[in-house]
């Protein structure tokens, strides 16, 4: 039996960049099994769109569970001004509703994913080449895991690893001994 997971990232099909950093994380901090493991990626092009993207999740399920597989769906978010703006507070905490209706997960990226991969913040017009950047120079060797697992709001941090840590218990995932 393997396992699909369906990543749906804020970015737009041409940019990329989120997936980079996401894949990025996963191949430093994870062993997976290409038999019993499928990344699959749907660009929402922007995170208002999160929605929409519902019949394209299910069709993504529909085709991979057929064969006895099992599929999770991850939102990944940034968290924007969630901490001075309550309308991004309030759009965040309906994602994570949303996710949870759902039985989805939802990583989210503290002020948003640059901030928690560069330490600083990105103007749009630059996000692709820095995601390239960021690739090409293997700087997730750079990246503090700790900055990366934890629970709760904090700038230029996320909860990927503590989303991604539960499907080690499933045999999905293993964790590189990294320190």
């Amino acid at each position: 039996m393997g396992l699909q997971l369906i990543f749906a990232v804020e970015t737009n099909k041409t940019c990329k960049s989120d997936w980079i950093y996401i894949k990025d994380t996963i191949d430093r901090f994870y062993k997976c099994s290409t038999n019993s493991l499928k990344l699959s990626i749907i660009y929402m092009n922007g995170k208002t769109n999160y929605r929409s993207k519902e019949r394209e999740v299910r069709s993504l399920i529909n085709q991979y569970d057929r064969i006895n597989n099992k599929s999770k769906v991850i939102y990944c978010i940034d968290c924007d001004n969630y901490d001075s703006k309550p309308e991004d507070k309030n759009f965040i905490d309906n994602i994570i509703k949303f996710c949870e209706e759902h039985d989805y997960e939802c990583v989210w990226f503290c002020k948003d994913i640059e901030s928690v991969y560069w330490g600083e913040k990105v103007s749009n017009n630059q996000k692709k080449n820095k995601a390239i950047s960021f690739k090409k120079n293997r700087m997730i060797d750079n990246i503090n895991e700790k900055n990366i697992s934890v629970t709760a709001y904090k700038t230029n941090t996320s909860n990927i690893l503590t989303i991604l840590d539960k499907f080690i218990e499933q045999g999905t995932f293993e964790r590189n001994g990294i320190n």
